[in-house]
């Protein structure tokens, strides 16, 4: 005959599920309905128990490697020396502003000083007076040889010439000539000369304002220069 034991509930499997189960249940309820007791952690923290341990750290530098690439010691700062500079920049615009307002006020005030002195008069400029050369008037008269040439010169002369076939050249400045008889060529140049002759073969004038008149007869005439005039009167 088989003997039925009674199995004790802390053998039975599932009777321990049920009892680890049922402070599970009973929070649960309690949370729904929104009643029940803080609920202390199951698994609270002892002396035994142990962290995990850290990460590993970053490898060590190579010798040699943090001096050579270590950040440049801090410069002092001159603070006295670039206060010394300043100074010394303002002093010198000082100075220099100085000179030129002390420029100005002289220069400006040399007009000034003239007025408290007595003024002088101003040195009358005398302008000497242009005085004209005499115009010597020579009047005379010429008797010449047949075919010989006559020359007249010279600078406010009245002079009278016999013309037998003769060439007569008249040159000079304000001349003023009367010529008788028949001429062969009567060549005039200079300025301002007046000449009048019976009659000729070729009259030529060159120069300035010169006037040459015939009376008779039919010259060859050529004119060059400036003003001159030939013509029978």
């Amino acid at each position: 005959m088989c003997e039925h034991l009674r199995m004790d509930p802390q053998d039975d499997p599932e009777a321990r599920i049920r009892e680890l189960e049922r402070p599970l249940a009973d929070v649960a309820r309690a949370s729904e309905l929104g009643t029940g007791h803080d609920v202390s952690p199951t698994q609270p923290w002892t002396h035994g128990n142990t962290f995990p341990p850290p990460p590993p750290g970053p490898p060590a530098p190579w010798p040699g490697y943090a001096d050579q690439f270590a950040p440049p010691p801090p410069q002092p700062h001159s603070g006295s020396g670039a206060r010394i500079l300043v100074v010394l920049g303002l002093i010198m615009v000082s100075l220099f502003a100085a000179g030129i307002a002390a420029y100005v006020m002289f220069s400006g005030s040399g007009g000034d000083t003239s007025t408290d002195e007595t003024a002088s008069p101003p040195n009358p400029t005398v302008q000497a007076p242009v005085i004209a050369p005499p115009r010597v008037t020579t009047d005379s008269t010429t008797v010449t040889a047949p075919g010989e040439t006559v020359i007249v010169s010279g600078v406010n002369e009245n002079r009278t010439v016999a013309c037998n076939g003769n060439a007569v050249i008249v040159s000079g400045i304000e001349n003023t000539l009367t010529i008788t008889g028949h001429c062969a060529n009567i060549a005039v140049s200079g300025i301002q000369n007046t000449i009048t002759v019976d009659s000729a073969d070729t009259i030529g004038v060159s120069g300035f304002e010169n006037r040459v008149t015939f009376h008779t007869g039919q010259p060859e005439i050529s004119k060059s220069g400036q003003d001159n005039s030939v013509e029978q009167g």
